[in-house]
């Protein structure tokens, strides 16, 4: 049954301006957004003072570098597998290959946000991080962020047991988050996110944890000898 003109009229009518309503929203927010990321970036260009040698705290550069290069992936990978390589027992294998596992795990998750959101790093950033994969160009969210903060939580629930070293691992991520901000290398809103990110990634990754048992049937056969 065809409709009637007015009432077809009508139905157009109404749609239009759904459709407006929506296109007004979806400036507004991105408009908003936007000025979101604009103050970001200024709060972020005043709080890096340590980006160049000539910046108000310059002289704590190297700091910040050591800071950074201690949270790199590649050392906390190969400490990984060294502290597999001398583990003797089921329980220091089960620990080593889960801390292996958790790291490349961040390491993707990373990767994948980073290559999906794309945002760029600050303009005062200098370059030369400690070797840095194509994908460290982009800036979201801060992979030493969030690879302190996993490793943080991993390191004080299954490897220290000493409340005093806790406290030291605990004071080493929150000064691996500031350097990033401090050195010029993030934003903060990309620091806040990468933290919030690896305490998300480090309890999705327990619900994929690799059991003592499969750790020795998969790789003691390989590595037995070793584990003696």
């Amino acid at each position: 049954m065809r409709k009637r003109p007015i009432v077809q009229k009508l139905e157009e009518t109404n749609s239009s301006e759904v459709e407006q309503a929506a296109e007004v929203c979806r400036s507004a927010c991105f408009s908003l957004w936007d000025s979101f990321l604009a103050v970001d970036h200024r709060m972020t260009c005043h709080l890096a003072v340590c980006a160049t040698k000539e910046s108000t705290w310059g002289n704590l550069r190297p700091l910040m570098k050591i800071l950074e290069i201690s949270c790199h992936g590649v050392p906390w990978i190969a400490g990984a597998v060294l502290l597999f390589l001398f583990s003797h027992k089921s329980e220091d294998i089960e620990v080593s290959v889960n801390l292996f596992f958790a790291l490349i795990f961040d390491l993707i998750i990373v990767g994948l946000l980073k290559m999906t959101f794309r945002r760029g790093r600050p303009s005062h950033n200098i370059m030369d991080i400690f070797i840095a994969p194509s994908v460290d160009k982009f800036s979201f969210p801060s992979g030493h962020a969030t690879r302190a903060v996993m490793m943080t939580l991993f390191l004080c629930q299954h490897m220290i047991t000493n409340k005093l070293y806790m406290a030291a691992v605990v004071i080493w991520a929150v000064s691996v988050c500031m350097s990033r901000i401090l050195l010029g290398r993030h934003h903060i809103f990309d620091v806040v996110c990468g933290i919030c990110v690896g305490v998300i990634a480090y309890f999705a990754y327990l619900n994929i944890w690799v059991s003592k048992d499969v750790c020795l049937s998969y790789l003691d056969s390989y590595f037995g000898y070793i584990h003696v």
